[in-house]
């Protein structure tokens, strides 16, 4: 009788899955039974275990254990457990973090007021990896007066950070208003001159997906920019504007440029950008 009790106590079943999952000689079919009865049993009183368990599997390193920890608790607790799911994110591990970051950005648009008094003192700390992340999010539920401190984050040392700036950066330049909009849009085209080339590269992607055609100009001139990628990426961008840009005769020369650029890559983006766009009267 005690140990069928045992068997059902649910923080019993909780350690023997954290275990599990720091074994990898541990029966994965086994792991999953006990993941699924956490999830549906939704024990309000796992939360800690859960946290404490999901902040050790990331400091060992285990994306597995992450992903298995990060899901009960995100079934478990909703967005009270945005700060730890964050943290939790945050580290990269070496996986894709689809579902992680799946549910992160759905709780955000959900209890965006909530999301917001966590992410914003992330965006604006000394730790990297929780700005980075916290920066990235604010894309989600974009204010006006994020502006300000994106404008900040543009200046970051870390290559990464600035990245997904770029992608936060074109959510402001259509969700916000007018005045916000146009400055995250100024951003966006001074990072055009940014160092990095994976920084221009989103940057770039930002901008076809805004499709203001103010912004032709800054990014016809990457056309020469000594990366292959970058390249590409100005074809690609180019290539999003709608019909009324397609006739604009300076985009189409750069388009045919690339069409014949040294890089095969490059010439493939062209291609398909060219073939995007009507054919120019």
């Amino acid at each position: 009788m005690e140990e069928q009790q045992a068997t059902d106590d649910p923080t019993v079943r909780l350690d023997e899955l954290a275990a599990g999952l720091m074994d990898p000689d541990c029966d994965l079919d086994d792991l999953a039974e006990i993941e699924e009865e956490l999830v549906a049993a939704r024990r309000w009183e796992l939360i800690p275990d859960v946290e404490r368990h999901l902040a050790a599997a990331v400091e060992a390193g285990n994306w597995y254990a992450r992903h298995v920890l990060a899901r009960i608790l995100a079934e478990t607790a909703g967005h009270t457990a945005f700060a730890a799911l964050l943290r939790a994110y945050s580290r990269d591990l070496g996986d894709d973090q689809d579902s992680l970051s799946t549910t992160l950005h759905v709780l955000a648009q959900e209890h965006p007021a909530a999301a917001r008094e966590i992410l914003l003192p992330y965006a604006v700390g000394s730790d990297e990896d929780l700005r980075r992340a916290a920066i990235w999010l604010l894309g989600f539920v974009p204010e006006p007066a994020d502006v300000e401190l994106l404008a900040h984050a543009a200046q970051a040392s870390d290559e990464g950070i600035r990245s997904v700036l770029a992608g936060t950066l074109g959510s402001h330049g259509t969700e916000t208003a007018a005045t916000a909009a146009t400055a995250a849009t100024d951003l966006l085209l001074q990072m055009l001159d940014d160092p990095s080339p994976q920084v221009r590269i989103s940057a770039l992607s930002a901008l076809g997906f805004l499709q203001q055609p103010r912004t032709l100009p800054g990014i016809r001139s990457l056309a020469n920019d000594d990366s292959p990628r970058v390249r590409a990426w100005v074809a690609i961008a180019l290539g999003r504007f709608s019909a009324p840009e397609s006739a604009d005769l300076a985009t189409w020369d750069v388009l045919d440029r690339l069409a014949a650029d040294t890089d095969p890559y490059v010439r493939d983006q062209a291609a398909e950008a060219r073939q995007r766009k009507p054919v120019r009267s």
